[in-house]
């Protein structure tokens, strides 16, 4: 709302002091106009031929002070001059603020509202402002009416604004207030109040057809009572489908002239035609905006000198003419009296100077469309024309750039350079628009192309930018992004912590890199955060609310605490809460989270809700692991969590930043992603597995170290797996200590050390002190991330979960568990697990080939393999071909594999007559020699031990440097130590050393138990021990070894081999003496199984067993903690479904399950409906079991981690069960519960042998049925056949029938069935098009077609046929398509079945069987009577009727045209069909041309062809297939269309029908009935009707119902296709008015970015001959359509040049374009071709000439010479072709050489 706003002093007015003045200024214009008008007559004498008195020429009086136009002479009659002709030769001048005056009349067009003024864009690049009380009284009386507080405001002008008056891209006519200066700038203040813009209009000028600018007064019933500001003149404008509001401008024209009473219309710049001199007869009645005709009078340097309106002289600027961008001299371009519609754009009252425009936007008042933005940079644009004041640039899409004197360089001139003459190019940047010149401002200088922002629009919400500090506050920094751009960073923001004192760590000039917050152009607001954790966080990056989805995590600062919670703040203007029950899981008031959380803290939480439309935000701080493992405690087995070990399968590699792979846990079915680090302890095997591991590869073993929310990674270190398999979960920090070696990688680095991840999340920080025993300046340089690491743990603060850790050797150095033989025998033992290539092993003598030599190495062939042998190990003078024998050092997979051989002769002599080798031990000490380095070992050779091999490390463990062994280079001798012996592998060395080793891994674990409190201390694992029972549980022993030390014998620990339905524990009592063996402990309470490392609880018991085979056994079977799950998997591995398992009964639950106890921490379960074959003991299950008893059953499923047993056997093909029936599913079957988690299907058709009508009725939920498996599931599918069939489950019914057949069999597979026989099935589905489909049995169903359902017409055929009816159905085809006939007549003829006589008449279950398998004979009469009989009858008489017709007949089902009346029908056809419908045209635009080939295009085009054939041949078979009944009458055709009601060419034969008969009408109801019958899916049919019905209202109908029919159907299909077939439909009828109008009015205005478009009008115009007009219509597709279409666009009028037109123009087009597109074949095959057909044989071999002669690669050059010598092959002689053959085999040779 404006309620006081700034005048040019700064200072605020009220609304009446602006209301007094802009008074003062309205007397002010008009009194300066009244001097200047004729105070009585006025100016022109309009509407009578002059006579010879009135032919002179009219002076206009003045006053003294406008003494320099007294002698301004205005001619009335033809064949006069003016006085002032002699000036029209001078120089225009321009327009400038110096020369601006009050009282002087503007139009603008509106580039900014803002909220006190709006912008406008003036002539000749000059800036208008308008103040909000400048706009009309009526705006200020709605500002004050809601601002008043006495009275009640209006409802309908509440907080009216601006932008509800105005809008960017409107033209207004404007009158000059004043100019001043602020801040050395001009300023032009503008009004648009209608009592000054039109003051000089007097009543009686006003005139009909007239065009004035006013406000809407008031909103009346039926219009708008509008102010012009005109004493004495009401004026209203009707409503009509307008909408305006209050206050709005509006211009309008004059309709009725009634005594001051106007009648208005819309102005419409469009549709009005130039003002004449009937209407405005004063020159004080002419307006800007208004539209003349104006006449050419004289040239000037810089534009035109013109007349208008009889007399009235103006001018006419270069920039404001068309065509003028260029070296073009004005008088070519626009010659002496022609006549050119222009609007006028200024009027100076005072020396009645007007400027005129005939630029086509602004005679059209359209905004100019403008693709570029402010900032965007152009390159290689080129100046066009030179004048004083700069130069003009072209731009693409015709647009025309500006660059003034200042802005072509760096360096001030003043004048333009010869740099910058006309022609040259130059590279630009957008600078702004002067939006009423059309023209694009522009900077050529250097400085304005480095700027990386130009304005405030440019800055993106969360971009990271550099910025420059411009001065340090209080309150925090100013900054400057570039010269006109400042910024503002809060206080809060300038670190993550709390500054007091920003003065000490920031100062003016400092360039500080910072994220944006937020951004507000109007405004020119920035603010700015410098703080890295936002900065640096992806997650901070929250562009919008409706950017945010629910859990995704976010990043942003607390803005504020309050008692509900915290508010968070986030870029742009985010704002959301974290209620207080959110925060934690405790309750907590706003004292304890104010202790917990401070203002500006920076926080990730995760999005709970959000509303984007409300702009409302809840977020949690509670942590998304924490979430994720609630969700997966509730999920237990479906998902994977951190800590578990799985195998995996790799799917695909992912590059760029995240390089790894995309992997699928194998027991779970996620993805995951195992980055290239994690794939080895080793950098080069991870580098090396990353291209090996190909997608389908199975990686045994990943640990999952992270999951948030679905984002799972894993890590394939062995290191890592191995430490954690050590722990039996992830571990945590209170399961840690001091002093303790932990592995892990290193995850980060920072300039004060690194951070190292060991697990669970769990990081650990080893200062720069800590990572070497050396001084190490940047950790960057001893470390890489991701690389494995052990460190040893230093200090624990188990508060803040923090981790000191040290890296330093003598920390580390002394831990045997990863020393180096062990790293290398994990080395090899990784390189050999995924490796897929065979090669010689190290130490075989094998012959080498040298192909190349270099300084240090020489190249040699191995085989089919390279190798490469260092120069120190070979013979020196070794040559290229020369073959030597070498020994095998070492072989890489890398680059297709690669030998590394020493071809050093005394080696190969000592490796083939070495003798037998020596056996040697570990801790032997020998001399080796160097012969090989590698990244990770050395490989050297024994020569002591009969010239052995072998590897040493480089790295004593982990975290070794490798510094000790650095300087050792190949060829020395070093001592080294026996380390492991590997029979037939190289050894496993290490390097001896002087210094003393770290205490042993043994001390240290003594240590270590020492420092811990552990119990039982005088018991071990694995240890025989005598207790006594101290009571006998139902599934344990309870034992005592001592007063203090208890334990238990689980009932699965008692024996090996227990009987089944027995119950072991029962033979044992109180006080029995036992010997047993410790395996494990657990916790008293909470039943936890506790690792055997941790016995420090309060309560821990021991496990024991009493089993021989454990016992006797020297291996510990040890207990884990969470054994339930770990032990479960182990067990699940080495099962198989169908293995016999003993397990013994622990509960029954009233679910349904037998819960059995495999082992003490693995259970299974036992379904009832499996525990029996039985179905009483089914239903008793719970009076069988009991707990503690023992059972042997069968495994059934492993599935999900759970073990699910059976004792009837596993699932397999013709296995039976008793199942539940779960549910009744109509014309399906039912639905059977086999076990908890297998549900399986008993289709209708194997419910029971007798088929009936309703055979799902006797079943019911839970009902216990036997059913047989008939499909077993597959690894690919779960589903499930089952069987109820008595043929099928019992054996005693089969017994009972003997060798009788069932009535109705079953089919297996179409095979079975017999033609000509009768069978029964159910109705499976039906189709309106493809009939009926009737299930036989489980995979057998065949198909009733519509003509085979009935001898009879069924007219309504679905509802007598539903899903699941039992039908009789007669067998016509068993191949692989089942066809099937329901008719009565073939059902009659069909073979009946014979039935068998019964042999034992005398038994009651044999009657009982024999009632069930009675055959049905026929099913009931379709119901179907004579009554369709009856209307064949009466059709007789319609045939007579139509005798003269065109017959279409009926031929299987479809129509076709009698013999006789074929080229009736035909023409017929073609009135109704077009074939040149565009039917089979894409409606979609075309791909890029980058992407099309020739071969593409030819398939495209093979593919269009092939669907016109198909559709022309379906509608040729209609009408042309004979030896078939005549569809002759109405009848026909309503059965043709009722069989096949989708089918388009069905309905066009019918209209055809109603054409042949002359009844229009019945054609066009047929098309209406097609358009309502077809689905809405089958667009492509109904389109064809369309096409038809355009056909007929083009031949018997009239324009505008076609038309009408046209419009409909855009309505509902896609605009453009619809249009495109009915411009083919006009052009093929010759109606090319018609079809220029279509195109004019609809296709290139509403479709015109479509290359088609363009294209098929282009092709019409040429067929008609009027390639004028066809070339004018290229210029103007090139500039609407997108670049990316020019190409295709341009070929395409190239080759209807060629066809049509001019093939000169044609080969000038194709050659413009190669130009620009050298390397595009597809061009040349087209132009070549084109130019082959003109028959000029010398022009085609000089096109040949330069397609041999491009540097191209050499596919394409291949097709080039191919089709040269394909050329001369048909048109030239053997020496043209020997010519280019010799050619072609000189740029093959030319080609090798390169």
């Amino acid at each position: 709302m404006v309620k006081k706003i700034p005048n040019n002093d700064g200072k605020e007015v009220s609304n009446s002091q602006e209301a007094d003045k802009s008074v003062q200024v309205k007397e002010k214009v008009s009194k300066k106009r009244k001097i200047a008008i004729l105070s009585d007559d006025v100016d022109f004498v309009r509407g009578k031929k002059a006579t010879q008195s009135e032919s002179k020429p009219l002076k206009i009086e003045s006053d003294n002070i406008f003494k320099e136009n007294a002698d301004h002479v205005f001619e009335v009659s033809k064949g006069k001059k003016a006085k002032d002709d002699s000036d029209l030769g001078k120089p225009l001048e321009d327009l400038t603020y110096k020369k601006l005056s009050p009282g002087m009349l503007m139009l603008g067009v509106v580039t900014e509202v803002g909220e006190v003024d709006v912008v406008l864009s003036l002539p000749n690049g000059l800036t208008g402002f308008i103040r909000g009380t400048d706009i009309s009284e009526e705006f200020n009386q709605a500002i004050d009416s809601t601002t008043d507080d006495d009275d009640e405001p209006d409802i309908e002008q509440e907080d009216l604004d601006l932008c509800d008056v105005m809008k960017v891209g409107q033209y207004l006519t404007c009158s000059v207030v004043d100019v001043t200066t602020v801040n050395k700038t001009k300023k032009v203040n503008l009004t648009t109040k209608p009592e000054i813009i039109n003051c000089s209009v007097k009543k009686q000028d006003i005139n009909k057809n007239m065009v004035l600018q006013g406000v809407i007064q008031s909103v009346e019933e039926y219009g708008y009572m509008v102010n012009l500001g005109i004493k004495g003149v009401t004026a209203f404008l009707n409503k009509g489908d307008l909408s305006l509001k209050k206050c709005d401008i509006v211009s309008v024209v004059v309709k009725t002239v009634n005594d001051g009473n106007l009648i208005l219309g819309l102005y419409d710049a469009g549709t009005t035609k130039a003002l004449s001199d009937k209407t405005v007869t004063t020159f004080s009645s002419l307006s800007p905006g208004h539209l003349v005709n104006v006449t050419v009078k004289k040239h000037a340097a810089n534009g035109l000198r013109c007349s208008f309106l009889g007399g009235i002289q103006g001018s006419i600027h270069l920039i404001h003419l068309k065509d003028m961008y260029n070296d073009k001299a004005v008088q070519d371009v626009y010659p002496i009296k022609r006549k050119l519609p222009a609007r006028v754009i200024l009027i100076n009252p005072e020396n009645k100077r007007v400027l005129l425009s005939t630029l086509n936007c602004h005679v059209a008042m359209e905004t100019p469309c403008n693709l570029l933005k402010k900032g965007d940079t152009v390159e290689d644009v080129e100046v066009v024309r030179v004048t004083k004041r700069g130069v003009y640039i072209s731009l693409d899409n015709d647009l025309t750039g500006f660059v003034h004197l200042k802005k072509l360089q760096d360096k001030e001139t003043e004048k333009v350079s010869a740099n910058f003459k006309v022609g040259t190019r130059h590279k630009a940047r957008v600078m702004g628009f002067r939006i009423l010149d059309n023209l694009v401002q522009l900077s050529l200088r250097q400085s304005d192309l480095d700027k990386p922002f130009l304005s405030y629009h440019d800055i993106k919400v969360c971009s990271v930018v550099m910025v420059t500090i411009l001065s340090v506050e209080e309150f925090g920094l100013v900054v400057k992004l570039a010269d006109n751009i400042r910024g503002f960073v809060p206080k809060l923001h300038l670190a993550d912590i709390t500054i007091k004192n920003p003065a000490l760590k920031f100062k003016e000039n400092q360039r500080i890199k910072a994220k944006v917050l937020t951004v507000d152009p109007s405004k020119r607001r920035l603010t700015l955060t410098l703080k890295r954790s936002i900065i640096k966080n992806s997650t901070a990056d929250v562009c919008g609310y409706d950017t945010l989805e629910k859990d995704q995590q976010v990043t942003g600062w607390i803005a504020a605490i309050k008692q509900f919670g915290i508010i968070m703040n986030f870029p742009a203007k985010i704002r959301g809460l974290v209620h207080s029950s959110d925060i934690s899981n405790v309750p907590m008031t706003e004292d304890d989270i104010k202790k917990l959380y401070r203002i500006g803290q920076v926080l990730s939480c995760r999005v709970v809700h959000v509303n984007p439309e409300k702009e409302k935000l809840s977020l949690s701080l509670n942590l998304l692991e924490e979430l994720e493992t609630k969700n997966s405690e509730e999920t237990t087995g479906r998902w994977a969590r951190r800590g578990q070990i799985h195998s995996c399968t790799v799917l695909s590699r992912s590059k760029g930043d995240n390089d790894g792979l995309i992997v699928q846990l194998d027991s779970t079915k996620e993805e995951a992603f195992l980055p290239s680090y994690h794939l080895s302890d080793h950098k080069t095997l991870s580098e090396l597995n990353v291209g090996r591991l190909q997608p389908g590869t199975n990686i045994p073993q990943v640990l999952i170290i992270s999951k948030k929310m679905k984002k799972i990674i894993v890590t394939a270190k062995p290191s890592i797996i191995n430490w954690i398999k050590s722990f039996e979960q992830m571990p945590k920090i209170s399961d840690l200590s001091v002093g303790e070696f932990v592995v892990g990688y290193i995850k980060d680095f920072q300039d004060y050390g690194c951070f190292i991840e060991i697990g669970n999340g769990l990081v650990g920080l080893c200062p720069k002190a800590c990572l070497a025993d050396s001084f190490v300046s940047n950790p960057r340089d001893v470390y890489k991330s991701g690389e494995t690491v052990m460190c040893k743990i230093t200090n624990i603060d188990k508060e803040k979960e923090r981790l000191l850790v040290s890296l330093k050797h003598s920390d580390v150095g002394g831990e045997p568990t990863m020393s180096g033989p062990k790293l290398l025998e994990g080395y090899f033992s990784e390189l050999n697990m995924f490796s897929n290539t065979e090669h010689q092993p190290v130490g075989t003598v094998v012959e080498c080939e040298v192909v190349s030599v270099s300084e240090n190495w020489y190249n040699v062939k191995v085989g089919d393999v390279s190798g490469m042998v260092d120069r120190k190990f070979a013979e020196e003078g070794l040559k290229v071909g020369d073959v030597r024998k070498g020994v095998v050092l070492d072989f890489t997979e890398t680059n297709r594999g690669t030998y590394y051989v020493s071809l050093e002769t005394s080696l190969v002599e000592s490796v083939v007559g070495r003798g037998k080798k020596k056996k040697l031990t570990e801790g032997t000490e020998l001399s080796a020699k160097i012969v090989l380095t590698t990244e990770d070992y050395f490989v050297v050779v024994l020569p002591d031990a009969a010239h052995r091999f072998g590897y040493v490390h480089r790295r004593a463990h982990l975290s070794d440097l490798g510094e000790k062994y650095r300087d050792i280079k190949s060829g020395q001798v070093q001592k080294v130590s026996v380390c492991r012996a590997r029979k037939g592998k190289p050894l496993l060395l290490s390097f001896v050393v002087s210094e003393p080793e770290t205490p042993t891994s043994q001390s240290r674990k003594r240590k270590r138990s020492e420092d811990q409190d552990i119990k039982f201390d005088d018991i071990k694992l694995g240890e025989i021990y005598t207790v006594t029972v101290k009571s006998v549980k139902t599934l344990q022993l309870n034992v005592q070894l001592s007063r203090k030390v208890n334990g238990r014998v689980h009932i699965t620990e008692v024996t090996d081999s227990p009987n089944p339905d027995s119950k072991p524990l029962t033979e044992y009592k109180h006080g029995d003496t036992l010997q047993v063996k410790l395996i494990g402990f657990r916790h008293s309470k909470t039943h936890r199984y506790l690792p055997i490392t941790r016995t420090d609880y309060v309560r821990s018991m021991g496990e024991f067993s009493l089993r021989e085979s454990v016992i006797s056994s020297p291996k510990v079977r040890e207990i884990k903690e969470n054994e339930k799950v770990d032990e479960t998997k182990d067990l699940i591995s080495s099962l198989v479904v169908g293995q016999q398992i003993t397990g013994f009964v622990k509960s029954l639950d009233s679910s349904g399950f037998v819960w059995i106890s495999l082992s003490p921490g693995v259970e299974a379960r036992l379904w009832h409906t499996l525990t029996s074959t039985d179905k009483e003991e089914v239903e008793k299950w719970t009076e069988r079991f009991t707990v503690g008893q023992c059972v042997s059953a069968t495994v059934f499923s492993t599935r999900d981690n759970k073990i699910d047993l059976s004792l009837v056997g596993p699932m397999t093909a013709d296995a039976k069960f008793w199942c539940l029936v779960k549910a009744t599913l109509p014309g399906i079957g039912l639905k059977l519960q086999i076990n908890a988690r297998d549900f399986g299907i008993a289709p209708l058709t194997e419910l029971n042998d007798n088929y009936s009508k309703d055979p799902l009725s006797k079943y019911h939920e839970n009902d216990l049925v036997q059913c047989v498996v008939v499909e077993p599931p597959t690894e690919g599918s779960r589903r499930t056949t089952l069987s109820l069939r008595k043929s099928r489950t019992s054996q005693r019914w089969k017994k009972a029938v003997g060798g009788r057949k069932v009535v109705n069999q079953v089919i297996d597979k179409p095979e079975d069935l017999e033609v000509d026989s009768v069978y029964s099935g159910y109705v499976k589905s039906t189709s309106p098009t493809a009939g009926i489909f009737v299930s036989l049995g489980i995979n057998v169903t065949g198909r009733v077609l519509m003509k085979n359902m009935s001898d009879n017409y069924l007219k309504n055929w679905e509802p007598m046929f539903p899903i699941g009816k039992l039908v009789k159905v007669f067998i016509l085809q068993n191949g692989p398509k089942v066809e099937l006939s329901m008719k009565l007549s073939d059902l009659k003829k069909g073979k009946k079945k014979e039935e068998e006589e019964e042999e034992e008449a005398g038994e009651e279950e044999v009657q009982r069987c024999l009632d069930d398998i009675l055959l049905e004979r026929y099913q009931e009469s379709d119901g179907e009577d004579d009554e369709h009989a009856d209307d064949a009858e009466d059709s007789d008489d319609e045939v007579k009727e139509v005798e003269d017709a065109p017959k279409i007949v009926f031929t299987s089902g479809k129509a076709a045209v009698s013999e006789e009346s074929v080229k009736e029908s035909v023409s017929l056809r073609e009135v109704l069909v077009d074939e040149k419908s565009e039917s089979e045209e894409e409606s979609e635009e075309e791909k890029p041309d980058e992407t099309e080939t020739k071969k593409g295009k030819s398939f495209l085009k093979r593919e269009k062809k092939r669907k016109k054939e198909e559709a022309e041949e379906e509608i040729r078979k209609i009408e042309m297939k004979s030896n078939s009944a005549v569809l002759e009458t109405e009848d026909d055709f309503e059965r043709e269309v009722a069989s096949k009601p989708d089918s388009g060419a069905s309905w066009v034969c019918y209209m055809a029908y109603w054409l042949g008969l002359g009844n229009v009408d019945k054609a066009r109801l047929t098309a209406r009935r097609a358009l309502d019958t077809i689905n809405y899916r089958l667009e492509e049919e109904k389109l064809n009707v369309w096409s038809a019905l355009f056909n007929l209202e083009n031949s018997f109908g009239t324009q505008d119902g076609l038309m009408k029919v046209c419009k409909e159907a855009a309505a509902v299909n896609d605009s453009k296709t619809v249009f495109l077939r009915l411009a083919a439909v006009l052009d093929k009828s010759k109606k090319y008015q018609e079809l220029d109008d279509v195109y004019s009015s609809v296709l290139l205005k509403k479709h015109k970015k479509s290359k088609k478009v363009w294209c098929n009008y282009c092709s019409s115009l040429a067929s008609q001959g009027r390639l004028g007009e066809m070339r004018e219509l290229l210029t103007k597709a090139l500039k609407s359509l997108p670049k990316d279409k020019h190409i295709r666009t341009i070929c395409h009028f190239a080759q209807t040049e060629y066809k049509q037109g001019d093939p000169n123009r044609g080969s000038t087009m194709f050659e413009n374009v190669l130009t620009t597109y050298p390397h595009r074949l597809d061009l040349w095959a087209v132009y070549l071709d084109k130019t082959i057909s003109l028959n000029d044989n010398e022009q085609t071999r000089l096109l040949l000439d330069r397609m041999i002669g491009l540097k191209l690669p050499m596919k394409k050059m291949k097709f080039f010479f191919k089709r040269y010598i394909d050329f001369e092959t048909i048109h030239g002689d053997a020496a043209s072709l020997k010519n280019i053959k010799e050619k072609a085999q000189s740029y093959l040779s030319s080609s090798q050489d390169e």
